[in-house]
């Protein structure tokens, strides 16, 4: 439930439960895509960085089942102008009605895209990120392989040709961050969809670089936090070890 998905998914993706970008990365990002999330109703606080992103013209793609208004334009009420003149932003450049539990097949459609495009280009890749900081491509592509398209498409709701429109903005964004909420961790896909978005990002080298990175946002501060000072239902041993020698319990 809830992040569980997260904390368990990008250990094994990435080697820790947590996102990797700040709010500096924001600021550099050149392309947000935003997976599983309502943050005009559950992440307001998103709601400001992504109201700054999209007033600098970077593109937002937006994957959700539901139209949610600030997904579409917001009003920012620290806006002087915009409050005053009954005005709003424009957020998401493009917005992708996914179908519920279909993410994985999205997500998997954009990744085939690009290593057929590598394939033919050579140049869609991060092939020195990859060799160095990663393990199983050669099992990922294999697997995107036996994929085929008219499953990806019947999956996600999506057609190719609009996969391949989100393929081509993250094949030309030089830094790029992925959020995500609980649309993608609340089912039984949760790990595996959470793994996917990292595998995503991984394979164009877009993890530890400024405005790029895994972004799950976790509603606030203190589940976050949990995670950092160790807290989960299923402590490992060596955690529990630790807290022995060091707490006496």
């Amino acid at each position: 439930m809830c992040h569980e998905p997260t904390s368990v998914g990008l250990p094994q993706s990435i080697g820790i439960g947590k996102g990797t970008v700040s709010l500096d990365d924001f600021d550099n990002t050149q392309l947000i895509i935003a997976i599983g999330h309502n943050p005009g109703t559950n992440h307001p606080r998103m709601m400001g960085t992504l109201h700054e992103v999209a007033r600098r013209g970077v593109p937002i793609v937006v994957f959700n089942p539901l139209k949610e208004r600030a997904l579409e334009r917001f009003t920012d009420p620290q806006s002087v102008i915009e409050m005053a003149t009954y005005s709003s932003t424009n957020i998401a450049s493009s917005y992708y009605q996914v179908k519920a539990g279909g993410d994985a097949a999205a997500l998997k459609g954009i990744m085939k895209t690009l290593i057929e495009w590598d394939n033919e280009r050579g140049d869609i890749l991060d092939h020195d990120f990859i060799a160095e900081h990663t393990l199983g491509f050669e099992a990922v592509v294999e697997d995107l392989k036996q994929t085929s398209w008219q499953d990806i498409e019947s999956e996600s709701g999506l057609s190719q040709a609009d996969i391949e429109s989100v393929a081509l903005l993250y094949a030309n964004s030089p830094a790029t961050i992925i959020t995500y909420g609980m649309g993608i961790t609340q089912h039984n896909k949760g790990t595996a969809n959470v793994r996917l978005i990292a595998d995503l990002l991984l394979i164009k080298g877009n993890i530890g670089k400024l405005g790029a990175g895994i972004c799950p946002l976790r509603g606030h501060s203190n589940v976050q936090g949990n995670r950092t000072v160790g807290i989960t239902e299923k402590p490992s041993v060596e955690f529990l070890q630790k807290n022995r020698t060091n707490f006496w319990f």
